[in-house]
């Protein structure tokens, strides 16, 4: 399966600040976020001991009245998350040796040996990047009359390699979407443009370690800015003893595999089995931003259920108000373009979540018409605490409602039959989404169980 035909290599957005201020809140919202945590003085003095935010009022560049934010909070908030990020890599690095690093399966991605054998560098080069932030940032902070904040104590729940690089993936993402939520409130334009000079290094970073953690780097044009409020659930969780007041956010990892096996269906078709396409999905609050059930599917989903192709619905999802994290796990093995998801086949993705937040997923159920399977609306939280385990018996398989349907595994307007390159081919309907068994109870539609397995652990 491979992206829709024709599609060009995306590029990121050539103003991206200026795109995410129209979804940021007001600057006095920022100092209301503040409030909330570490004295009433800085959002982030929970990651690191305490700070003064000397100079709050006046010039040079610290804000101009109480409603305000200074530059010197910001740059201590920015400050925080250096601190962990630093401490993460420095923590890692002094645990593990460059052999073990260099012949651990994350290495060994990489083919070429220049590359193999420098993935213990690049992590030292990145924990010193965050050094060098920690230090510059400290030394503006100062400069501007303010006191800047202490890192606090950190834990890091990772056992293996391949954990860390996951922890490392998704931190990142955190830390580039901070970026980009908090410089819009910057008044100095030299504070801005040393805080974009920093944003980019740290999104460089997150690419490399998308890379290494097997995920498509830089699926979208477009990516969202984060709040202080939708950033410290997420921080907190690795400050040692932290109280996260119930709110304190957490870090997922989500396994998608095939279980099918030959005679799911009955049918001489590829012996039976079902393929997936590549998963899409977000993470979310209020309404499911990639179907409803009863309403008539988006075009987005309809390309997916029909054809397996998910690049328009990532991009829906992508420019969705209330998507926090969204893209698509990529073919088995870390390609962008390849097969479908094949009996025993599985893809793992990550994201970040706080209480409140759900989760929504779409795969092509690839021996039909226009099926797919989907979570409604899964939360990821029971209160405080977050969902783990195989969460198979939420995900349903259903009728987009688009394309004319036929038995699974039989006619010609189904995918297997088709050219793989080949788009929008059968006859038309236009039916509310459904699920599927509800829609053709005279079909043989097999229990989700049988074809796909799907398991949420958190870190």
């Amino acid at each position: 399966m491979s992206n829709e035909p024709g599609d060009t290599e995306r590029t990121d957005s050539p103003s991206p600040l200026g795109d995410a201020s129209e979804h940021l809140r007001s600057r006095r919202s920022f100092m209301t976020d503040a409030a909330t945590v570490g004295g009433g003085v800085l959002a982030l003095s929970a990651l690191g001991g305490t700070a003064a935010a000397d100079g709050h009022e006046g010039d040079g560049g610290n804000g101009s009245g109480s409603e305000d934010v200074s530059d010197i909070e910001i740059l201590n908030y920015a400050l925080g998350l250096e601190h962990l990020e630093y401490a993460f890599y420095d923590d890692f690095l002094d645990s593990h040796s460059e052999g073990e690093v260099e012949n651990s399966a994350v290495a060994k991605y990489f083919a070429r040996p220049t590359l193999r054998y420098s993935t213990y560098q690049q992590i030292q080069d990145v924990r010193d990047h965050e050094e060098a932030h920690v230090e510059a940032l400290s030394r503006t902070i100062e400069d501007l009359g303010g006191t800047p904040i202490e890192p606090a104590d950190y834990e890091f729940p990772y056992e293996t390699i391949e954990e860390f690089v996951a922890i490392a993936d998704r931190l990142e993402a955190v830390g580039v979407s901070a970026y980009a939520g908090a410089a819009p409130y910057i008044d100095s334009d030299e504070v801005l443009k040393a805080a974009l000079s920093i944003h980019s290094v740290e999104a460089e970073h997150q690419t490399y370690f998308q890379l290494l953690h097997l995920q498509r780097p830089s699926p979208d044009a477009f990516n969202a800015a984060r709040s202080t409020d939708a950033v410290l659930p997420i921080a907190r969780q690795f400050v040692a003893g932290a109280s996260d007041g119930g709110d304190a956010g957490r870090m997922f990892t989500v396994t998608v595999e095939n279980v099918s096996t030959p005679g799911t269906l009955d049918t001489d078709r590829a012996n039976g089995v079902v393929p997936l396409s590549p998963p899409v999905w977000a993470v979310y609050d209020g309404e499911n931003p990639a179907f409803v059930p009863g309403e008539h599917a988006n075009e987005g989903t309809g390309t997916v259920a029909e054809d397996g192709f998910p690049t328009t619905l990532v991009e829906t999802l992508a420019s969705a108000e209330n998507v926090a994290e969204s893209g698509v796990a990529p073919s088995p093995g870390g390609a962008i373009e390849g097969p479908p998801l094949g009996p025993g086949e599985s893809v793992e993705f990550g994201f970040s979540a706080a209480p409140g937040d759900q989760f929504t997923m779409e795969t092509m159920f690839v021996q039909s018409n226009d099926w797919f399977y989907g979570f409604e609306g899964l939360s990821l939280f029971e209160g405080s605490e977050p969902i783990a385990g195989d969460v198979t018996d939420a995900i349903a398989v259903y009728d987009a409602g688009t394309e004319v349907d036929t038995a699974p595994g039989t006619g010609p307007d189904q995918k297997p039959a088709q050219d793989p390159e080949a788009m929008d081919v059968g006859p038309k309907e236009d039916e509310p989404i459904q699920l599927a068994a509800e829609r053709h109870p005279d079909f043989d539609v097999p229990d989700a169980s049988e074809v796909i397995e799907v398991t949420i652990t958190p870190r």
